[in-house]
C-alpha cells in the first residue's frame, strides 16, 4: 500500500478516515472488530495522531464504538436500529429522488447513465465488487442531484451507519439485474421529468431491498442464537 503521504489535497486524518470508512463499508472490518490504532498506522504510514482523531470523526458518525478500556471497535449490527434507519433512508431517498427530477442538469444524468451501463458491464462480468461500487456511486450521484445539501447529507450520513449491513447476504446475479433495470427506468424517468415514476421506482427498490437485509440478518441472528447489542 501507497504511504498516505503520498496523496495530496487532504490531511492525513482525513485519508486516515477515509481508508477506515471504507474498510467498514466493505465488510473488511467486521461488526464488533476491534481496530488497533498502531496497526492502522503502520499499514498506512502515519503516526498515532491522525488514526486517533479519524476515530473520534467515525464514532461521531455512528460507524464506530470508542470506549476508555476496549479502545475502538466497528458498530455491531442491531436489527432494530437498522430497521430504523432504513425506514428514514426510504423516505429521504424517496424525497431525493424527487427533488433531482426536478434538479438535475443533463450532465448528472449522463453520469447517472454510464453509471448503470458500468453497473450492466459488471454484472456481465459477475464482478460483485466493481458491481458495489458502481451501485455506491449511482446513488450517491443521485441524491447529490436533488441538489439540497441538507437532505444530501442527512441521507449521506445514514447510508454510512448502514451499508455494511449488506455483507451479510449473498448477491443473486438475477436479483442485480432486475435492480439496474430498476435503475435504468430511475434514469429514463429523471430525464423526463416525471418524478412521480422515479419516486415510485426508487421507493419500490429500497423497499425491497432493505427488507432482503433485515429478513438475513434476523436468519442470521437466529443461527447465531441471538443478537449482539452494544
Amino acid at each position: 500500500m501507497k504511504s498516505i503521504d503520498q496523496h495530496k489535497g487532504n490531511t492525513k486524518s482525513d485519508m486516515v478516515y477515509d481508508f477506515i470508512k471504507e474498510q467498514i463499508i466493505t465488510g473488511i472490518y467486521k461488526p464488533d472488530g476491534r481496530i488497533i490504532i498502531r496497526d492502522v498506522a503502520q499499514q498506512l504510514g502515519v503516526s498515532d495522531i491522525p488514526v486517533r482523531e479519524a476515530i473520534k470523526r467515525l464514532a461521531a458518525d455512528g460507524l464506530l464504538e470508542t470506549k476508555s478500556h476496549s479502545g475502538a471497535r466497528v458498530a455491531p449490527i442491531n436489527t432494530e436500529t437498522l430497521e430504523e434507519i432504513f425506514l428514514i433512508r426510504i423516505e429521504l431517498e424517496t424525497l431525493s429522488t424527487r427533488l433531482a427530477s426536478k434538479a438535475a442538469s443533463t450532465e448528472e444524468i449522463d453520469a447517472l447513465e454510464r453509471l448503470v451501463d458500468e453497473m450492466d458491464d459488471s454484472i456481465n462480468k459477475q464482478d460483485l465488487n466493481a458491481y458495489s461500487l458502481s451501485n455506491r456511486a449511482f446513488h450517491q450521484q443521485l441524491y447529490r442531484a436533488s441538489h439540497a445539501q441538507v437532505l444530501i447529507d442527512m441521507v449521506e450520513n445514514l447510508f454510512l451507519r448502514s451499508e455494511n449491513s449488506k455483507m451479510v447476504f449473498h448477491y443473486d446475479p438475477d436479483r442485480l439485474r432486475h435492480s439496474n433495470e430498476e435503475h435504468r427506468s430511475i434514469v429514463n424517468a429523471i430525464r423526463e421529468r416525471d418524478e412521480e415514476k422515479a419516486a415510485r421506482i426508487i421507493r419500490s427498490q429500497k423497499e425491497t431491498g432493505f427488507n432482503v437485509v433485515l429478513n438475513a440478518l434476523r436468519i442470521s441472528r437466529m443461527l447465531q442464537g441471538g443478537e449482539s447489542k452494544s
